[in-house]
């Protein structure tokens, strides 16, 4: 009853109160206390330090022996002022806590004060002098600075002790280090500043709604997406910012959700509106907020934008339509076949069908030894075996046998289909009906009094085709709004515009086997700077020896030159205000040289005729090799080109 009564005096009485206390121990024996208390800082807890007064004679075990273990397990020290004799005591807990040996060091309050860290040091003495000049209890927290520069906190309290006159005379304290919880509530202070900045900074949108639906938080996502500042979203209705049939639409399921907690689905798909009234497409994925009672209060989850998603997916539908219709377009003309690496065909398209009499169940699975002529040798489709295992693109002529017993010639081009890892895994081969040109070729063989005349007629509509084709790659390139789309077919059709010149050359010269590259490649070279708009500014010096070669090779050079000057044209020239060309070519022996420049931007010097995915190199080096010639690049100063081909024998 006695300790009740004390406790009551501390609680209303703002000085320190004493009172001496008589404690049962567990040995049934009786401990007497001095009590000296005083309400907290705070006003919540009640700060009392006890001190033996009678020691337990029975044992030789003193209460405060027991104190002091308490202290230890609590990690907690006590110090004493007796302002009479100016002396301080100190438990072992204070030295352990201040790492002093007090048989090796003198203890004094410089010491201690010496400890302090440098910050704190006039915390500490501020504390601890208003605390007497206002007769209170007073509560610190301060750093401890120890060897190595290690810090420990310590939490200090300390109340004044006076007398019947209100004279100070003496105070008692206690120290207790709380290191390891100030160490605890940092790490939780930047985790939590960790939890921040990431939600600050993740790309997806985070909110937060009280229970009516209006924003409470947004992340600064929500502004990037929706183009809103915070300030124009919060403490509005989310329902604000949707179109009102998506509203109506999600009211039910918002409802439903108030009422449960639970979200119908994982995530829900809606609708925003951005500040210029663009749709925004954007995945919920909603949780819900309790309060301590277990009473729903508000949501909070996270959403993505699906907006550029949705658009590429409405992209990729259009792509493949018109993939569709050129697929469509291709079957028309040419004969598709797509086989897996066993060569077991595994598609054709119809005009395969018509052309070899077979239907798509006969053709289905079998390999193209079913419609093998018998016209060619084994070493012909071992070069191509050989050549698609490397692979690599292979070209050429082949005589087929039809279901019925006729033959059929196709210009036939196979190429291997690679993966993302670069291994092939199927063969696509696109080939083209050229069974009246070979028969054509064969009368021509046998009419030889009519050959001159055969050769002019042939050149003559080559020309007229290849100008048909050049007109309509011209009109299909312009209706394109795809500009990698218009400058494949812009493209295409300087190669056909090339070989027109070629074949208007065989058309008018009276010797259709040779032609001298003097009258062909400065026509050439006109011709197809003439394609590009900014010809005009382009300078040229060219040098052309009149040096005579087959038609079938000037063909093949003038590709490469069409290539290289559409190089020079689309991409050295590009932002250049003027430009030059230089082209030499001259024989030396059995041997044509060809120099070709220009002053315009170097290539890229990773980039080189073994590596490139450009389809021009690639072109020029298949084209090189098929003529057994030679190529080096200089990009010391512009672009130069050097050719070698053989040409004993043309």
């Amino acid at each position: 009853m006695k300790f009740h009564q004390y406790l009551n005096s501390v609680i209303q009485m703002p000085s320190i109160q004493e009172c001496n206390i008589e404690f049962n121990t567990k040995e049934n024996e009786t401990l007497l206390l001095q009590m000296r208390g005083r309400l907290s800082l705070d006003g919540e807890t009640i700060q009392i330090a006890p001190q033996e007064v009678r020691e337990k004679k029975e044992t030789g075990f003193s209460y405060r022996v027991k104190y002091e273990e308490i202290k230890k397990v609590a990690n907690i020290g006590h110090w004493e002022l007796d302002l009479k004799t100016n002396e301080w005591q100190y438990c072992e807990k204070i030295f352990e806590f201040y790492e002093i040996d007090p048989q090796k060091t003198e203890i004094t309050p410089e010491l201690f004060y010496s400890l302090l860290h440098p910050e704190d040091r006039d915390k500490v003495t501020n504390a601890f002098t208003n605390s007497l000049q206002e007769k209170k209890i007073y509560e610190v927290d301060h750093r401890i600075l120890l060897s190595q520069g290690r810090v420990k906190w310590i939490r200090e309290t300390c109340h004044w002790i006076f007398d019947p006159f209100d004279n100070p005379i003496g105070a008692i304290g206690t120290s207790q280090d709380i290191t390891k919880q100030v160490e605890l509530e940092e790490r939780l202070r930047s985790q939590e500043t960790n939890y921040f900045n990431m939600v600050e900074n993740t790309s997806s949108l985070v909110w937060s709604c009280n229970k009516d639906g209006k924003f409470t938080y947004l992340n600064p996502a929500w502004e990037r997406v929706l183009g809103y500042k915070k300030e124009e979203m919060m403490n509005r209705l989310y329902s604000e910012f949707q179109p009102s049939e998506v509203h109506e639409r999600d009211k039910e399921a918002y409802r439903a959700f108030n009422q449960t907690g639970k979200t119908t689905r994982l995530g829900y798909e809606t609708i925003y509106l951005t500040k210029d009234n663009e749709r925004k497409y954007l995945d919920f994925y909603p949780s819900a907020i309790f309060d301590t009672n277990g009473v729903l209060i508000g949501s909070h989850g996270t959403a993505i934008d699906l907006t550029d998603k949705r658009n590429l997916d409405l992209k990729l539908e259009e792509t493949y339509f018109e993939l569709g219709q050129r697929q469509f377009a291709i079957d028309q003309h040419a004969i598709v076949a797509i086989t897996n690496i066993n060569g077991d065909i595994i598609y054709t398209n119809r005009r395969f069908c018509e052309i070899s009499k077979y239907s798509r169940e006969e053709l289905m699975g079998q390999n193209h030894r079913l419609i093998n002529s018998g016209h060619h040798p084994k070493e012909f489709f071992k070069d191509l075996y050989n050549t698609l295992k490397r692979g690599e693109t292979w070209h050429g002529e082949i005589k087929n046998r039809a279901k019925d017993g006729s033959f059929y010639w196709v210009a036939t081009t196979i190429a291997p289909i690679k993966n993302s890892k670069g291994k092939t895994e199927k063969y696509i081969a696109i080939r083209t009906d050229i069974t009246k040109i070979k028969e054509a070729d064969e009368k021509i063989r046998l009419l030889l009094d009519e050959k001159a005349l055969i050769l002019v007629e042939v050149h003559h509509r080559i020309k007229n085709n290849m100008n048909t084709i050049f007109s309509l790659l011209r009109m299909e390139a312009n209706q394109q709004e795809n500009s990698l789309q218009k400058n494949i077919l812009l493209d295409a059709s300087s190669r056909v515009r090339s070989m027109m010149l070629l074949y208007d050359k065989l058309y008018r010269s009276e010797n259709k086997e040779v032609i001298s590259i003097g009258e062909y490649f400065p026509v050439l070279i006109a011709e197809i700077l003439r394609i590009f708009p900014n010809h005009e500014r382009i300078k040229t010096l060219i040098e052309v020896e009149p040096v005579l070669i087959s038609a079938k090779m000037l063909s093949t050079i003038g590709i490469i030159i069409n290539e290289l000057i559409t190089n020079s044209m689309k991409y050295s020239f590009s932002d250049r205000s003027e430009g030059k060309i230089n082209f030499l070519a001259k024989k030396d022996n059995d041997t044509l040289l060809l120099n070709y420049e220009d002053n315009g931007i170097p290539m890229d010097n990773k980039i080189d005729f073994q590596t490139t995915n450009s389809f021009g190199l690639n072109l020029i080096q298949m084209l090189i090799q098929q003529l057994n010639g030679k190529i080096q690049m200089d990009r010391k100063q512009g672009n130069c080109y050097n050719i070698e081909f053989k040409i004993k024998g043309n």
